[in-house]
């Protein structure tokens, strides 16, 4: 005779709530573009005020949601003061950088739980870089050295918070990780494919790119993964395209070139018109990556609003028009 129904059923029945985290803004259909804003705490030589206030200017515009990186000054708590600062003052979804660097497994199982005590509930998951002055990768004693070991350790951690059987897409964590379509200088394409793979596998939810300046790159890398079985959405990294020196010093950090056309449009007689060069090629870019089927842009926004705010409000109007026009979603 056959069980009854309720018996056959093995996975506790969750209630269904609103999703609100930044992996169902990523994957829902939009007449929008998705647009997030990475900001970080203050420096230890930079004004707080200033640094605050440029945050809340950004805070008010309203994107979709924040990714807070680690603080730069090294004071304890720094980056969670990001993070409930903007929790509180606004109700924008905002996201934690979490990396494997500084500590052993029991010391990330607990800042994972000091993260959700707070509220948290998304989190960029990174292997991190090396530690000031190294240039190599050295895993801390006990520790972790694999974003996908790390995605893991999230998933663990929300299991013993939130309980066991939620669907991909209604799990109360929101688990994003990082890509690497660009050549840049030290990085291996396909141990980065394999790698993203891995991290998917063990429950991220999306990517977001290394800052990216070429459509074809982005392209090529989406191309690939499709064809390897990586359906997770691909965010694009971008930064403003505006400040020839910062893009010189990305380079510095990430191996990766900016385009030598886009330096010789940049050439301008005056700041203003360079502005006005800059956002123009950022706002190309992201048409060139929306033809794509791009899931959405997460500016890094170097605590720099005016920039991101200009891209934000153009993109705002040029959505209102394909409304108009009866387009079809932005992303």
């Amino acid at each position: 005779m056959p069980a009854p129904l309720a018996a056959a059923r093995t996975a506790p029945v969750h209630p269904v709530e609103p999703p609100t985290g930044t992996s169902w803004l990523v994957r829902r259909p939009r007449r929008s573009t998705l647009v997030s804003f990475e900001v970080f705490p203050p420096r230890p030589t930079a004004d707080p005020d200033t640094v605050w206030r440029s945050i809340d200017a950004m805070a008010q515009a309203g994107p979709d949601f924040f990714s807070v990186t680690h603080g730069h000054s090294g004071a304890p708590g720094v980056t969670r003061e990001a993070l409930r600062h903007l929790r509180r003052t606004t109700n924008t979804p905002v996201m934690a950088h979490f990396t494997c660097g500084g500590t052993d497994r029991a010391g990330l199982e607990s800042a994972v739980e000091q993260l959700l005590d707070d509220g948290v509930r998304d989190l960029l998951a990174l292997r991190g870089d090396p530690p000031l002055g190294g240039a190599e990768w050295v895993t801390p004693p006990g520790g972790l050295n694999r974003a996908s070991d790390l995605v893991r350790l999230v998933r663990d951690a929300e299991r013993r918070r939130f309980g066991d059987g939620f669907r991909p897409g209604t799990r109360p964590l929101s688990v994003s990780v990082a890509c690497y379509p660009s050549p840049a200088r030290g990085r291996d394409f396909e141990a980065d494919l394999a790698s993203l793979w891995d991290k998917q596998e063990a429950g991220a939810d999306y990517a977001i790119t290394q800052v990216l300046y070429e459509p074809e790159d982005y392209a090529r890398f989406l191309e690939r993964a499709r064809s390897e079985g990586i359906h997770i959405p691909v965010v694009a990294g971008l930064m403003p395209l505006t400040d020839p020196r910062r893009l010189r010093r990305m380079t510095e950090i990430t191996g990766v070139s900016v385009p030598r056309r886009l330096t010789d449009f940049l050439a301008a007689d005056s700041p203003e018109d360079m502005r006005h060069r800059g956002i123009a090629a950022t706002l190309s870019l992201i048409d060139d990556l929306l033809d794509l089927g791009c899931a959405g842009f997460h500016l890094y926004t170097f605590n720099r609003p005016e920039a991101a705010l200009t891209i934000l409000e153009h993109l705002r109007v040029r959505d209102a028009a394909r409304e108009y026009r009866g387009r079809s979603p932005a992303v």
